[in-house]
């Protein structure tokens, strides 16, 4: 695993405070197995999440805009059974511990496959297609 610095963790946080109104939780730990950051914040009517996981895995993500309760949209990299589904068709039973990139619409009702995301890319998806929407 490559273990993200302090300072990668730090710099994402002050990235997020520029975009993000009332950043009201941010944690950060790190152990020799695992490091976690995560921030929570709002956008005009919208909650955000963002959550960044580094293990023997690798980076698992996941960024998340919510409305009323209820996702507007998602993205993520868990071995979502769904999208492994999608990728791999009845093989995906094999791929089970696999980190696939996706999206999930509105309510988590559809998904479409993804790249990879970051916090930046992420970033620049709200201010595209969110902000002022």
């Amino acid at each position: 695993m490559a273990k993200p610095t302090r300072r990668y963790f730090e710099a994402l946080t002050a990235l997020v405070r520029k975009v993000l109104n009332e950043v009201s939780f941010t944690r950060m730990r790190h152990n020799p197995d695992r490091a976690i950051w995560e921030t929570h914040g709002s956008l005009e009517c919208f909650d955000i999440r963002l959550k960044e996981i580094f293990n023997r895995s690798g980076r698992m993500y996941s960024y998340y805009v919510i409305e009323a309760d209820n996702v507007t949209v998602g993205f993520d990299n868990y071995p979502d059974r769904r999208a492994l589904r999608q990728k791999y068709g009845r093989d995906f039973t094999a791929h089970l511990s696999e980190l696939i990139p996706h999206k999930h619409g509105a309510r988590k009702t559809t998904l479409e496959l993804t790249s990879e995301m970051s916090v930046e890319l992420f970033l620049d998806y709200l201010r595209e297609n969110i902000i002022g929407h």
